[in-house]
């Protein structure tokens, strides 16, 4: 066999990566007991090597860790098989961070596992990039609501949910009048703000339940679940009435702005959830030319 004039020791205890080794029994509580960690362990999770000798990885877990992840890692144990999962851990301070986790078993002589060995990567800063990749592929940049993509998904959910249930929802569409004016005297970053303000006036008074999304240049719609036609009218005409009553301040003016809002309510001929949408806005264009301003059922 090749002798080596290093220790390997030294190689485990500098390695970037964090290792933990724990004994292989018992699983459940005091178990599994700790043995060594590295010194990665101690400067990603803030506890000295003191504090977490004879203690269980568990207390680096929290309300916040993933059930199915944890699942994933008793199974492993028990089974005494190599596992990999992303895990998110809370350091002493409760900050929390996420780790690419792979455990080994570890045989003796005999060929008995003894004890299990974790190989952990902070891929923190990996995860909350994904994390903000997959917030911009559901919302939007503007206003921070949901793009029409997500809505369309929530939209054919509720058709769902209904054809089960036989519980009514809503749709309400709504458009801000006169947009193109806006911009065009006063340019596309008040267009803007003006969007943003409507946004903003909708989740005022919408229930935590309903679903606003943003699904055009000037156009939003709203979901409203376990809600017929009459009291979504009310909804629309109360949005109608925040918006009309709000301005927004551009140089020495304030420019006021309206809506106009087409209601629809399921129904049980509904086969596809464009039907509801294309009546909620064929309500709205005759809310349109009716004056604008107004709602329309």
């Amino acid at each position: 066999m090749r002798e080596f004039d290093f220790n390997f020791k030294d190689i485990v205890e500098f390695a970037k990566d964090v290792i933990l080794v724990t004994k292989s029994d018992p699983i459940d509580e005091p178990g599994p007991e700790i043995v060594y960690v590295n010194k990665a362990f101690t400067e990603l999770t803030g506890y000295t090597q003191e504090e977490v000798l004879g203690k269980n990885p568990r207390i680096l877990q929290s309300n916040g860790t993933d059930e199915k992840s944890k699942i994933i890692i008793r199974q492993g144990l028990e089974q005494k098989k190599p596992i990999r999962v992303t895990i998110k851990n809370y350091s002493k301070t409760g900050e929390e961070y996420w780790l690419d986790l792979s455990i080994l078993p570890l045989k003796n002589s005999q060929g008995v596992v003894t004890h299990f060995v974790a190989i952990e990567r902070d891929v923190t800063e990996q995860k909350n990039i994904q994390e903000k990749l997959e917030i911009l592929s559901r919302t939007d940049s503007l206003t921070g609501l949901l793009n029409r993509r997500s809505f369309d998904v929530i939209l054919e959910n509720e058709l769902s949910r209904f054809k089960r249930s036989g519980e009514i929802y809503s749709v309400l569409m709504l458009d801000i009048d006169h947009f193109k004016q806006i911009n065009d005297r006063y340019g596309h970053a008040t267009g803007d703000v003006a969007i943003q303000c409507i946004a903003q006036s909708c989740e005022s008074i919408l229930r935590s339940h309903d679903t606003i999304a943003r699904i055009g240049g000037e156009e939003f719609c709203v979901i409203l679940p376990c809600t017929n036609k009459k009291v979504a009218y009310t909804v629309a005409e109360k949005l109608r009435e925040i918006v009309s009553n709000t301005s927004i301040a551009v140089l020495n003016e304030d420019i006021s702005m309206t809506i106009s809002i087409g209601v629809s309510q399921v129904e049980k001929t509904d086969i596809d959830p464009a039907v509801i949408l294309k009546r909620a806005d064929e309500n709205m264009y005759k809310a349109k030319k009716a004056g604008r301003n107004r709602v329309c059922t």
